[in-house]
């Protein structure tokens, strides 16, 4: 764990995200790290029939925005509650599918570990809603994936 530059913390509001922000913060004060901090907010179809998928653009890019403002905010309400004075650290609000972005982000930006929660969900619940946690552990380009319990 010596070489620990970069540490990607995907943060979606949970108890869980927020445990792992912390956690983040530790591992960065111990070893000296940079955290960017992450949050996705999820890319809505405004139409889906069959397979013709129509998107209304202005109200589409309303939505989306909208829904990237609200992330946002949630994010700055997070950071706010974290002692990460000393760490340096930056943040970003995407959008799109979080599984797809996470993994995208972590290889582009080249970081050395992804720290991120675990909410919790019941094996049959993850069957049909699928988890970004698993998808990011199983896809990370990263040296280590740490998941923090809700």
């Amino acid at each position: 764990m010596n070489d620990i530059k970069k540490i990607l913390v995907p943060v979606d509001g949970s108890p869980a995200s927020k445990k792992a922000s912390e956690r983040a913060v530790e591992i960065a004060r111990k070893y000296g790290s940079d955290i960017t901090f992450v949050t996705v907010a999820n890319t809505p179809d405004m139409f889906n029939v069959g397979d013709y998928r129509f998107k209304v653009h202005y109200n589409y890019d309303n939505v989306i925005n909208n829904n990237k403002k609200i992330q946002a905010e949630m994010l700055d309400s997070v950071i706010g509650e974290l002692d990460i004075e000393g760490i340096n650290f930056d943040k970003k609000v995407v959008s799109g599918e979080p599984a797809e972005e996470i993994i995208r982000i972590a290889k582009d930006c080249e970081y050395d570990y992804i720290i991120m929660g675990r909410r919790g969900f019941s094996k049959f619940t993850r069957f049909f809603v699928g988890s970004v946690t698993q998808r990011v552990i199983a896809e990370s380009p990263c040296a280590a994936v740490i998941v923090v319990k809700e």
